[in-house]
């Protein structure tokens, strides 16, 4: 079943089918709707429903506010057409990505256990893999299924890496860990702007859990383009238990070839453990001395985590605009 979408003022229209965002159906029909994250997160492409139903994807999507379903607005990346629509673009159009998403049918060319219960998955879409290091795709896993996963390696044209972790009763996790080499998905990639700022100054990267997935791809970049922060860098890697530390090595064979940065290892449970710091994300960010004023953020973990450490950093006078984020779960 396809519906007509009408943009307002302009009259610009598209064919909307049952199953797909209004982000995906503009996009298939060569319209670029204004949005950012593509996972109901910022609030990017929120539009005005004029006229007509809509259904959401992701009904407890962040970016919506109860002011938002007074005013019938909702988001482009999580709505699907019920009927017909006219809808109004919201004002104040953002920058259009660096990199345009598209929607790519994808294989499944390799699983590598690296944790209990968490593995690192290769996909070959067709048509390449386009990305920056520290963004993220939307994998469609099955009817109304789709999750966001960060690509932990460099972009290299061909493919495109993710990590997961499989949670009892997880519906996304478990259909992921489901999958075997030759299996097949479609995915929409890339989205996020959690990207490397390269200019010269502090920089302090977090992950927690599964979260080394983009600051692994983002500390690669850096050891790859040898750049030269001019300052000191703390890259910390935080898990439950040294044995969820997944590609911890990796990470800090990356962080080695990087001038000035100190790895740290972090474990909540296991507290005798040489080389090993003890406790949480929030923890080691209290041990590290910075200038507020002078120091980038690069944190992607757990929910929980992030919003904690978001939370520590706006209390300690940093800047929104200094703190780069992922978080998903």
């Amino acid at each position: 079943m396809a519906f007509q979408v009408t943009i307002e003022p302009d009259g610009r229209r598209f064919e909307a089918l049952a199953d797909e965002t209004l982000l995906e159906a503009a996009r298939r029909n060569g319209l670029d709707l204004p949005h950012e994250c593509g996972w109901g997160h910022c609030g990017s492409c929120k539009v005005t429903v004029v006229d007509g139903q809509t259904d959401l994807l992701f009904p407890a999507a962040p970016a919506l506010t109860p002011r938002d379903q007074k005013l019938n607005r909702t988001i482009a990346c999580q709505a699907m057409a019920c009927s017909d629509l006219i809808i109004k673009l919201a004002p104040g159009v953002p920058q259009p990505p660096v990199i345009a998403p598209r929607r790519q049918e994808a294989e499944l060319i390799a699983v590598e256990e690296l944790a209990p219960e968490i593995r690192r998955f290769t996909f070959r879409p067709e048509g390449g893999a386009d990305f920056l290091p520290g963004q993220y795709a939307i994998l469609h896993l099955g009817e109304r299924l789709r999750r966001a996963y960060s690509m932990c390696n460099l972009p290299d044209g061909e493919t495109l890496q993710v990590i997961s972790k499989r949670y009892p009763g997880g519906a996304g996790s478990n259909a992921l860990a489901d999958l075997s080499p030759g299996d097949r998905l479609t995915l929409e990639a890339p989205f996020g702007t959690c990207t490397l700022k390269a200019r010269p100054g502090r920089k302090i990267f977090i992950a927690g859990g599964t979260g080394i997935s983009p600051i692994l791809s983002l500390v690669r970049q850096a050891a790859r383009d040898r750049i030269d922060f001019a300052a000191s860098v703390d890259i910390v890697y935080c898990a439950r238990r040294v044995a969820d530390l997944a590609a911890g090595d990796e990470l800090e064979g990356a962080a080695a070839d990087v001038r000035g940065a100190v790895y740290t290892r972090c474990v909540e449970e296991e507290t005798t453990l040489p080389g090993h710091a003890t406790g949480r994300a929030l923890d080691v960010l209290s041990s590290l001395s910075y200038d507020p004023a002078a120091t980038e953020f690069y944190v992607a973990g757990p929910p929980v985590m992030v919003n904690a450490v978001k939370s520590h950093l706006k209390g300690a006078g940093v800047a929104i605009t200094r703190i780069h984020y992922d978080s998903f779960g």
